[in-house]
């Protein structure tokens, strides 16, 4: 039995993500620091809304085209290795360029004296970060489309800027709701994906047997 290379395998995954998944995050950590770095002292309203929602937000999308580029689904369905734990394991290269972005745009912010507190931004958009992951996975595995993702992710960053933000505190108690809601939708997601591939497998034995 041939064993492919870590590197080569990682590889691979880094190529089925697509260049957006790790240039997005990245992209979006830049456009926050320069309304920041711009802007009144804290940020102004613009900068306080892209530092909240924009790296977060496009995390999620670089996530959910991690569904929605999958063109071969049904090849999947020969491999020893289940569709959702690729599906993970593909997550890794949009989650670790999100870490990376996130503390480069909070250390940034911290040494330039911006006025954050960079512990309840860092909280704050990790407990997001994985609310709107959770939304774009399970609306775009649900719905088979990368548009129902995006819809639902800019529907909830519009429902904490104008709703959420006006009546709950930031930092830990926003960040921690987010991440509970989100780990669950993305329980859900992965639910979904694994009852697509069992009934494609159901499908497929069928159709040989027929």
């Amino acid at each position: 039995m041939t064993t492919v290379p870590w590197r080569s395998w990682w590889a691979y995954e880094a190529r089925r993500c697509g260049r957006g998944a790790l240039v997005l995050p990245l992209l979006a950590a830049l456009a926050a620091w320069a309304a920041m770095a711009t802007g009144p002292h804290g940020g102004g309203l613009l900068g306080r809304a892209l530092l909240s929602t924009a790296l977060p937000a496009a995390t999620a999308l670089a996530c959910g085209s991690v569904i929605a580029r999958e063109a071969m689904t049904e090849l999947h369905l020969t491999l020893p290795t289940d569709y959702p734990r690729t599906v993970l394991r593909r997550l890794c290269w949009p989650a670790g360029s999100t870490a990376v972005a996130a503390a480069a745009l909070v250390g940034a912010l911290t040494a330039a004296d911006r006025g954050i507190r960079p512990a309840a931004v860092l909280v704050e958009l990790a407990g997001l970060t994985v609310l709107l992951t959770g939304c774009a996975l399970w609306s775009t595995a649900r719905a088979g489309s990368s548009g129902a993702g995006a819809g639902l992710v800019t529907a909830v960053c519009l429902a904490k800027l104008l709703l959420l933000d006006r009546v709950a505190p930031h930092g830990a108690p926003q960040g921690i709701a987010a991440a509970l809601a989100g780990v669950a939708l993305t329980a859900r997601a992965l639910r979904i994906l694994t009852d697509a591939e069992r009934s494609g497998v159901l499908t497929h034995e069928r159709e040989e047997g027929g």
